[in-house]
Order: structure tokens, then C-alpha cells, then sequence
């Protein structure tokens, strides 16, 4: 009976000799074949977002990509609470009704899993095997899962750790590159171990072959034995911080001859026992690049302060509707990638705040993302925003001016209603997106840029493309992960929830203590149809909140009419001629009804095409056509 451990003891010895993907890779196909399992995945645990990422998954023998997903209803969300091995004989997919998309894509039968910890007790991951199978769980199971625990945490926590590093190192650079003052380490041997970006194009240097230079090399003859001195009197310091002032100047020759004067600091520190020296020097007559790079900041500030003013008011990304759930799920995969992606959805849905949502929680959230609105912005000025412009480009530019690529940089750029971009720009976007360059406006220097892209439109864009209003190949290059963005109506459960938020909000901007919502209030707000969605909601209670009455929000009076059977206020008013848009709302809401009624079911005696006098065939194109969720 102990064969299968020991067979698996061999395997896994062999596997401990590797280290990341590779380690995990070995491991989860050994243990699959050890188990006699179908599968086994290495997943990482994500406590902010409740979530986990496969670090390596094994399945009907083979690998499989790499995603990340919400736990919340899953089988590892009772993993990672437990601190024993947690085992499902069979029947998973009846126990777990919410993960049974996934299950059942796997064909799970049976489950087992165990969380992983660090040393402080804290979740990393965990290691689970599932079977298309009944699965009894066995001491050699345990056995197994109990053997590699804590190499595996080991090996999560060592991969965290190099991130956090690399990280901070990334930091690190960024903050050393972003210095105006050149920066030069030098070895106890006078030979340039590196620089920074601004003594790179200073000295004319390429970074990746100054290694190894002499620091005299761009110094005079003067300056060279001043340094020396300088180096003599600092080792020469005992204790305390060892660091000084260069008296006067040092005169700093670049490759290409030309000299200027440069004054700063000379410092000195020990690493592994080697001796290094840190000069930080600046030019004496700076005062037109300090103003020019005065100039840049000012206008990367009106970027940001017209960002910080649209994110006012906004909230996060709530809800607790199965829609909003599905969404979510979606937001964690693509996250963590840099594919392009594409938000569609009614106006007032929150786009934006999806879009901001996948930015925080991606490897760029400590760059900036920038929004432009498309359909906002004069076409006149559109390019100039988008690509910045030289100074005298055209009547009134002054000034050089970055564009909106050019910040957002290592970043996220979020084009809002991006069908609203004329068809000349299409084409230059396309380029961009493409190659990732661009030539700003009135200027022939290419400038290339790292940026991801999130689209977002209440428009039909393949209908745009089939009338020629929106070009084939840039709507393919943003459809590469589309995202539907649920109206309110289709998340009533969730209404309650965003009006608490907003109310809080208003709270603290109105600085007047409101109260909560009661039952008939949260009656009324779920009964209306919310045409406007999210925006519409948030107008309804700020409106509310300043007219409220020793705390009591007024939504009587703000919503205005008779909210009855989710039939929008436009029915009380017979004489007036519905819009396009009005009319096919009133189809979808009476689709919606039905199907409520007839508990999702279309066709048949008791379906819903029976209840609307339609032909199944025909309610079902519709409900395709309307983007109906069809209730569960």
C-alpha cells in the first residue's frame, strides 16, 4: 500500500531540485499520476480581490493556460479557511452549484486540496487534485499532501519575495532614472559600475556598454587629480556618514568633447566588502532646463487634476448579482495580462470604473492610467491630445505639450466612447497600437511608448464597421478581450447596495448626517427600471440627500412618478411618442418579466413565447438581440 508514497517520494525529490514554474510543473504532473488523479493545480491566493491564480495546472495530461478566478463559492474558498486537508468523495458539481461552470468543464467528480501557509500562518495558496471520479481519500493521499506542503509554501513565498524585490528595485530605478542630477557609482578602482539615465545622455553614453569605463576618462586633467584628492580625504573619514561637498566645480567632458561645469557630492560605501563611491552632480547653469522641465510637470499636473476631478463622487466597483459576479470573474483573468480590452454597455453603467478597477489591480497600478473621451474632445484637437505637440504646431501652441500616450506611459491609457473617434484618427490609432510609436504633432521625432489600451463604447462597433463609420481592423485589434458591463436593471439586488454607498459619500460632502434607507425606500429604488443605470442612481440620491429632511432622504420626490412592475415613468405619460430607444426598453423589460414568470423557460406550454403570443424561435433571437440574461 505504501508504493504509490514512495513512487511519489522519488518524483517529488527529483522535482524539489527545480525551482518557480519549473517546480511546479514537475509537481503537479507527478502528483496527478502519483494520485491517479485527473488533475492538480498549484493556485496562488489573491486576499484583496479573493481570488487565486494557477501557478501550474495539470490536466487529461497535459498543461493547461494559466487563469485566475474568484473562490467565492468554490471548493477553495474552504481550503484556504481550513488548516486540514479538505476532501469531497463526489457529487462536487451538486455542492458546489456556483463554481459549476468550471467544475463541470473539467468534468469534477471528486476534490481534494489543502491551503498553504507561510511562516507567520498567512494564506499563500494551495495544492488541490481533482477526478472525474469518486475519489476516497486515503492515508497515502494525506501522506502525500502533508510531504510536499512545505516545500511548496517555500517555493510561493520565495517567488513573492523575488517580486516584492524586483519590485522595489523597479521602484528603485524609476526614482534614480527620474533624477535630474547625474548620477555615477564608481568601483575602488575609478571604473563606472553604473549610471543613471541623465548621465547616460549627459556623457553621450548607451547604458548597457558603460560598464567598466574609467570616471577619468570624462574629467580634465585638473579635475581628475581633485578627485583623487577628494577620494583620499573621504577614506580617510572615520565613523559617522561618509560623504561631502566638492569644493567648486568638477569639469565634465562628454563622449562627443563638449564640457560644462558640474557641482554636487562625492560619497562612499561598502557592499560585500568592496568598496564603491556615489558622485551626484549638477550643471552650475540649469535655470532653461529646470523652467522647460517646469513647463512639462505643470501640464502633466492639468492631466491629473482633470483625472482626480472626474474620479470625485465615483465608487467602487460594488455588487453582490450573480451579473456583477460573472464580471468580476472576468476582470481577475484579463487583469494580469496586458491584452487590450474592449467595455461595452449601456451609458451609465460604470465603464469607467471597471476600466480603473483593472488597472489598480494589474502589474501597471503604480503607473498612471489616463482617460480620454472621445466623443468630448473637438476633432480639431483630438490628434494634439492624443500625441502632444510641438511648440508653433499651430496658432496658440507656445509651448511643447505632452499628449495623452505619452503620459500614460508604463501605464494604462482608457479611451472612453471610443466609437465617437473620427476615422482619420482610427487610422493613426491603429499605428500606435500596433507599433507602439507615434510622432507628435508638428515635430518629426518618433517617440515610443509602452501602453495598454481599454476601450469602452455604448455603441455597436461591428454595426459601426458594417456602415463604414468605424474601421474592420482597429475594431478587432480592441475586441481582443470584450467585456459587457450589466446595466442596473439587470442587478437589482445590487441597487440597495450602491445607494448606501453614494449616501455615505453625500454624507461627508454635504456634511449632513443622513439615514439609512428604510424597507419602502429600498422597495422603491428597486422597483424603477433605472434607464440611466449607475449615473442615473447616483444624480437620484445626491439630489435626495440635499433635499432631505432632519436626515430622511426625499426619493419621492426626486424619483417623480410611479415606480409600479418595473415599467419606466414614460407609461404615465400617454400622449407623448416614445423614442427608438424608449420602445425597445418597454420590449426588453416586458421580455424580462416573462421570463420571470415562466422562471427562464422559453418555449413550451408554460414559456414565455406562449405568455407574449411569439414564436420560440423569434423570442429567442430577440433576447439574444437585446443582450437579455435569461433567469435562473
Amino acid at each position: 500500500m505504501r508504493d504509490p508514497v514512495w513512487k511519489f517520494r522519488e518524483s517529488f525529490e527529483a522535482a524539489s531540485r527545480y525551482t518557480g514554474e519549473d517546480f511546479f510543473m514537475k509537481l503537479v504532473r507527478w502528483i496527478s499520476i502519483a494520485l491517479q488523479a485527473d488533475g492538480a493545480w498549484v493556485t496562488e491566493f489573491h486576499k484583496e480581490q479573493n481570488a487565486m491564480t494557477t501557478a501550474a495546472f495539470w490536466h487529461s495530461n497535459d498543461y493547461q493556460n494559466n487563469f485566475t478566478y474568484l473562490i467565492d463559492g468554490t471548493p477553495c474558498e474552504l481550503v484556504i479557511n481550513s488548516n486540514t486537508v479538505v476532501h469531497f468523495a463526489e457529487r462536487i458539481q451538486e455542492l458546489f452549484p456556483r463554481d459549476h461552470k468550471m467544475l463541470s468543464k473539467f468534468k469534477g467528480e471528486s476534490y481534494t486540496g489543502t491551503a498553504l501557509h507561510d511562516e507567520r500562518g498567512a494564506v499563500l495558496g494551495s495544492i488541490a487534485i481533482i477526478n472525474s471520479k469518486p475519489m476516497e481519500i486515503t492515508g497515502e493521499v494525506r501522506e502525500i499532501f502533508n510531504m510536499i506542503k512545505s516545500r511548496t509554501a517555500s517555493e510561493l513565498q520565495r517567488l513573492r519575495r523575488e517580486r516584492e524585490i524586483l519590485n522595489r528595485e523597479n521602484h528603485l530605478r524609476g526614482l534614480i532614472n527620474g533624477v535630474k542630477d547625474l548620477l555615477i557609482n564608481v568601483n575602488d578602482k575609478g571604473q563606472i559600475v553604473m549610471l543613471n539615465s541623465t548621465a547616460e545622455s549627459t556623457l553621450g553614453l548607451d547604458g548597457n556598454h558603460c560598464s567598466g569605463q574609467h570616471i577619468s576618462r570624462f574629467l580634465t586633467e585638473s579635475c581628475r587629480s581633485k578627485l583623487i584628492s577628494l577620494i583620499e580625504s573621504i577614506n580617510a573619514k572615520t565613523g559617522g556618514e561618509r560623504y561631502l561637498w566638492i569644493p567648486g566645480t568638477l569639469k565634465i567632458v562628454s563622449e562627443s568633447g563638449s564640457a560644462f561645469d558640474a557641482e554636487g557630492t562625492l560619497s562612499r560605501y561598502e557592499l560585500d566588502g568592496k568598496i564603491y563611491y556615489t558622485l551626484v552632480l549638477r550643471g552650475r547653469d540649469e535655470s532653461g532646463e529646470a523652467a522647460e522641465k517646469s513647463k512639462q510637470l505643470i501640464d502633466e499636473t492639468e492631466y491629473l487634476q482633470e483625472e482626480l476631478e472626474e474620479m470625485k463622487g465615483s465608487s467602487q466597483l460594488i455588487g453582490e448579482s450573480n451579473a456583477v459576479k460573472r464580471l468580476l470573474q472576468n476582470i481577475y483573468m484579463v487583469a494580469y495580462t496586458d491584452a487590450t480590452v474592449l467595455l461595452s454597455g449601456e451609458t451609465g453603467t460604470g465603464k469607467e470604473l471597471v476600466a480603473r478597477h483593472i488597472h489598480q489591480i494589474s502589474s501597471r497600478k503604480d503607473k498612471p492610467m489616463i482617460t480620454v473621451n472621445c466623443g468630448a474632445i473637438p476633432p480639431a484637437l483630438m490628434e494634439s491630445e492624443f500625441f502632444g505637440h510641438a511648440r508653433g504646431a499651430f496658432t496658440g501652441a507656445t509651448a511643447e505639450r505632452k499628449g495623452r500616450f505619452q503620459l500614460a506611459h508604463g501605464g494604462t491609457l482608457f479611451l472612453d466612447e471610443i466609437g465617437e473617434l473620427p476615422l482619420d484618427l482610427q487610422v493613426k490609432l491603429l499605428r500606435v497600437i500596433q507599433e507602439g510609436e507615434f510622432e507628435p504633432v508638428g515635430s518629426s521625432k518618433t517617440i515610443k511608448v509602452n501602453v495598454r489600451i481599454i476601450a469602452a463604447t455604448h455603441r455597436n462597433l461591428f454595426e459601426l464597421c458594417k456602415e463604414n463609420k468605424f474601421r474592420e481592423d482597429l475594431y478587432y485589434r480592441l475586441n481582443v478581450f470584450p467585456l459587457d458591463v450589466p446595466p442596473l436593471r439587470e442587478r437589482q439586488n445590487d441597487v440597495v447596495l450602491i445607494a448606501g454607498s453614494f449616501i455615505r459619500n453625500y454624507e461627508k460632502r454635504l456634511g449632513k448626517r443622513l439615514k439609512p434607507l428604510s424597507e419602502e425606500q429600498e422597495r422603491l429604488l428597486r422597483s424603477y427600471s433605472w434607464p440611466g443605470n449607475v449615473r442615473e442612481l447616483q444624480n437620484i440620491i445626491e439630489r435626495a440627500s440635499i433635499l432631505s429632511h432632519e436626515g430622511v432622504l426625499d426619493l419621492q420626490t426626486t424619483l417623480g412618478f410611479a415606480k409600479v412592475n418595473n415599467i419606466p415613468a414614460i407609461e404615465a405619460d400617454n400622449d407623448r411618442i416614445l423614442t427608438r430607444d424608449e420602445f425597445v426598453e418597454l420590449e426588453k423589460l416586458n421580455i424580462i418579466k416573462a421570463l420571470k414568470l415562466c422562471k427562464g423557460r422559453v418555449s413550451g406550454r408554460d414559456g414565455a413565447a406562449a405568455l407574449l403570443h411569439m414564436v420560440p424561435s423569434t423570442l429567442s433571437s430577440r433576447i439574444i438581440a437585446l443582450g437579455i440574461n435569461i433567469p435562473k
